[in-house]
């Protein structure tokens, strides 16, 4: 029942924190690198509205994580790539070099 009421206000919320930056951003003068020099106002704004989901709702980084690991298992194992499990995954960041036999 909660949900019904909650979500639109958090997304409404999430809008409106877009809005205020946006705007904040095309009209203040903001100190020089306040916008990283690789994103742009539409993206930096957005960036805001995002946190406030997340803020609001955690149980969603709950649920993406998990079907983040299986869809990248999945998609290996459809490559003929075997993954050990989440952890190993996790870890692939740290690769330099793939060497195959």
């Amino acid at each position: 029942r909660i949900s019904s009421f909650f979500v639109p206000v958090v997304i409404a919320l999430a809008v409106t924190t877009w809005a205020i930056w946006f705007i904040i951003c095309s009209t203040a003068n903001l100190p020089e690198g306040f916008i990283p020099a690789d994103t742009d106002k539409f993206l930096f704004s957005f960036m805001f509205a995002i946190s406030v989901v997340v803020i609001a709702c955690p149980c969603a980084l709950g649920l993406a994580t998990p079907t983040a690991v299986m869809v990248g298992t999945g998609l290996g194992a459809s490559n003929g790539i075997l993954i050990k499990g989440g952890a190993e995954l996790e870890m692939m960041y740290r690769v330099n070099a793939i060497i195959f036999d």
